[in-house]
């Protein structure tokens, strides 16, 4: 009864090493970002962003709103076990602009709160 049990152990082990998906499993979730992106000069600039966006891995939908002033507001569904919210910022922020591809003009609008404190 004692190797019955050693064994199954045993392949459950390996099935959570060999298939990190499954592993994974229980830690992938679905979140939402909103996200304000600045500098933002054309109809042509969201649509960059969100191209550049759906090609990060854990991205799963980017929608945005039109520009008010020069800014977006972006929403985007990304999986946490892939990406997170940090990462998706720096994405947006090293996007190529539109006009002219030696630029990375965007900017993520943080709010107080979001703030990194100094030292």
């Amino acid at each position: 009864m004692k190797k019955i049990f050693s064994s199954i152990v045993a392949v459950v082990a390996i099935l959570f090493i060999s298939c990190p998906a499954f592993a994974q499993a229980n830690t992938d979730s679905v979140k939402k970002a909103v996200i304000k992106v600045a500098n933002l000069h054309c109809n042509n600039d969201m649509p960059t962003i969100k191209k550049r966006l759906l090609n990060q891995d854990g991205i799963e939908d980017v929608s945005f709103t039109e520009i008010a002033g020069d800014a977006s507001v972006f929403t985007i569904n990304y999986h946490t076990s892939a990406i997170n919210q940090e990462q998706i910022e720096k994405a947006i922020e090293s996007t190529p602009g539109c006009d002219d591809k030696s630029e990375t003009p965007y900017k993520v609008k943080r709010d107080g709160s979001r703030k990194k404190k100094k030292s």
